[in-house]
């Protein structure tokens, strides 16, 4: 490939051929220089072409949708067999002017990174001087936009001709796979609550039990105070006399989180979509439960079921988590709540904590929601966490300035009506129900989780903080 002084020099030279008109021996000289600087072109691309470079690319141990990461990039000439000393160390003259002449030898070249647009909006180019024995280093930083597997173009190399007359281009590096894992670091509240919750799965927090528990122990002759509702019916009529049942604190307790992936949540909230904050909140919440000591099951819906994942509590549990869901994306789609609460009792046939991260905008899939939710609460012990949409907010507090506007904020105070009836109907039936915007998404998930148990013998993480 030609470079910028080859075509100066044509260009220079293609001047005799205006002389011509005049003196018409120039037309040949001009001729004869072009060919010399093509052939000089054509030699300088070989040499080029003949440089032995290397290179290596150091990514981060991880990278995490919204977080800013630098990337490494090395760059070096291999030496060649009259650059290296004999023997390795070299005391001769030979070896002293070999290593002179290399440090002195300089290769311009010029980089290109072929991202995939989910790490960044455009290539990324840099133009670099190589020296032999001396490598150049590239560093650049990107901010992942979209979760999953993204494939990577291969770091394409142009290496300029010692004369600077040609470009001698070729990969220099393979394509290959690089994953965008959800986000995984908190701040603020969230951020200390799963400290709170690694401390206590790693025994360097003591269990502070509060309250009378739930999960029954044993049996024992009732005695005068106990309550009516400790007595145990059925060992009454059995043995003749009033038996009461005794309760110890409630472990290794059952939790499903059914998020939902159907076409509400992926409508944007900012530079990320609703799936994103409620799959990180989601992860967040395994993460505690999971150091609580609980088990986790993450059902993944939209039509259909898309993922099902059973999460046993322990070190590896946050990663089983992640590794499963972490390219998880929405379909355009009708959620199918129906299916959600079948595959719920499916998937555990004892009372669990149900948690369902959605996003209600549609009338008549608040409709199906509430029937979903009641016919689970009938087993299950259900918590609601709807994520508020941030367009019907805006629609509901602008001021309308044309009939079609007036219609969307009527249409928008319509379905925010509808998400508080269906609120109100929900905790009548004894359903916990949330409604929290994106950025408070995982915060409001885990404090209403956490708030199930408190004064119900399960520890208390905020406690502990």
């Amino acid at each position: 490939m030609p470079a910028a002084r080859c075509f100066q020099l044509l260009g220079f030279f293609t001047v005799l051929f205006i002389g011509a008109f005049l003196a018409p021996p120039l037309a040949g000289l001009a001729a004869l220089l072009d060919a010399v600087v093509l052939v000089a072109a054509a030699v300088d691309w070989r040499r080029a072409r003949a440089r032995r470079l290397a290179a290596s690319r150091r990514w981060p141990p991880l990278l995490v949708q919204g977080a800013e990461v630098e990337v490494r990039v090395e760059i070096g000439e291999l030496a060649g067999r009259r650059e290296i000393a004999p023997g390795g160390g070299g005391s001769g003259p030979g070896s002293g002017s070999g290593s002179r002449l290399g440090s002195r030898r300089r290769t311009v070249v010029l980089l290109r990174e072929g991202l995939h647009p989910a790490l960044a909006p455009a290539p990324l180019r840099q133009r670099l001087e190589v020296r032999a024995g001396q490598p150049s280093v590239w560093r650049y930083r990107l901010l992942p936009r979209r979760r999953g597997e993204h494939a990577l173009a291969p770091l394409t190399i142009r290496v300029l001709g010692p004369w600077g007359l040609a470009w001698a281009q070729r990969d220099l590096l393979p394509g290959e796979r690089v994953r965008v894992y959800p986000q995984v670091r908190w701040e603020g509240r969230v951020g200390q609550l799963l400290a709170a919750a690694q401390r206590q799965r790693l025994g360097q927090v003591a269990l502070r039990l509060q309250g009378v528990g739930s999960e029954p122990y044993a049996l024992r002759a009732y005695l005068p105070g106990d309550p009516l509702g400790k007595v145990q019916w059925k060992a009454t009529a059995r043995h003749g006399r009033l038996v009461s049942r005794e309760d110890t604190w409630e472990r290794s307790a059952r939790l499903v989180v059914l998020l939902d992936c159907a076409r509400t949540m992926a409508s944007m909230d900012g530079g990320r979509s609703k799936l994103d904050y409620a799959l990180a909140a989601a992860l967040a919440l395994t993460r505690v439960a999971a150091a609580r000591g609980d088990q986790v099951s993450l059902i993944a819906f939209s039509d259909r079921i898309e993922r099902t994942v059973r999460v046993r509590s322990g070190a590896r549990a946050a990663r089983q988590a992640y590794a499963a869901l972490f390219d998880l994306e929405a379909r355009l789609t009708e959620p199918a709540y129906d299916l959600a609460v079948e595959a719920t009792g499916q998937i555990e046939a004892r009372r669990a904590t149900v948690v369902l991260l959605t996003s209600v905008v549609d009338l008549a899939a608040a409709e199906l929601l509430r029937e979903a939710l009641l016919r689970l609460a009938g087993r299950h012990r259900p918590l609601l966490v709807n994520l508020e949409d941030p367009e019907l907010r805006r629609l509901a507090a602008a001021e309308p300035r044309s009939p079609e506007e007036a219609f969307a904020q009527v249409a928008s105070l319509e379905i925010g009506l509808a998400n508080r009836r269906l609120a109100k109907h929900l905790r009548r039936g004894g359903i916990r129900v949330v409604g929290s915007p994106a950025d408070r998404l995982a915060l409001e998930t885990l404090e209403a989780y956490l708030a199930l148990y408190r004064g119900r013998g399960a520890p208390a993480l905020a406690a502990t903080l």
